[in-house]
């Protein structure tokens, strides 16, 4: 009997670990994964402005924004 209830402990801890991890993964590391692909694919198609800032990073704007008025920083490409 006590070696059914130490292999049911082992079981629960598995168990409690991998919900804990699944937990975090989905809280905080999707959601900037996620974030990153959205401005990664932003940035393929973005036309942006001759030169860089001080963090090298190109201003950039979608062409599909007639008005310009959604101005996003890409890295800049040279």
């Amino acid at each position: 009997m006590k070696n059914a209830i130490g292999e049911l402990n082992g079981s629960v801890i598995t168990v409690v670990a991998v919900a804990s991890l699944t937990v975090l993964f989905f809280t905080f590391i999707w959601p900037m994964l996620k974030t990153n692909l959205k401005n990664d694919a932003r940035c393929s198609d973005a036309i942006c402005d001759v030169g860089y800032n001080e963090n090298w990073m190109a201003y950039c704007y979608n062409p599909g924004d007639n008005s310009k008025s959604v101005i996003f920083e890409c890295p800049y490409r040279g």
